[in-house]
């Protein structure tokens, strides 16, 4: 590669270097459904230029009154709503509301296949939880190629 043109570059001088672009506020909404944005989250941001200026942050978008829903259900009907509660750890929420619920009927004796099939899938969403931050991770870096 010739290096050479790279040299004989030079930077144009701008006749009124005191002459500055005026550069408005613009406010932006960001989400709930951008793409970046992982989980339901709603921005409102306000940029000056490339600076952002203030953000505000409108959470709870997600809340669908599922608890409310899970009020006149029986304790087995209610065990898909927590897939729902947390798109990324969905058999940890399930085990912790099965924890809950074998807690308040008493139960404490379980078999050691029983604790270790709990443990089991509960370290493979732990997997699944790193793999989709390292790929989301990538895809707001820049990387297009396919990642999983």
């Amino acid at each position: 590669m010739n290096r050479s043109i790279f040299h004989s570059w030079q930077p144009q001088i701008l006749q009124n270097s005191n002459t500055y672009k005026h550069v408005k506020t613009v406010n932006l909404n960001f989400g709930p459904q951008h793409p970046a944005s992982h989980g339901v989250l709603r921005l409102i941001v306000q940029l000056n230029g490339e600076i952002l200026e203030k953000a505000d942050p409108h959470i709870g978008l997600l809340h669908r009154g599922s608890e409310k829903l899970m009020e006149d259900k029986i304790y087995l009907h209610s065990l898909p709503y927590f897939d729902r509660f947390d798109y990324v750890s969905m058999l940890i929420q399930e085990h912790a509301y099965c924890l809950a619920i074998e807690a308040l009927m008493g139960t404490t004796n379980y078999t050691a296949s029983f604790t270790q099939i709990r443990t089991l899938f509960d370290e493979l969403t732990r997997i699944l939880n790193h793999l989709l931050a390292v790929g989301c991770h990538a895809l707001d870096v820049g990387s297009m190629a396919s990642v999983f």
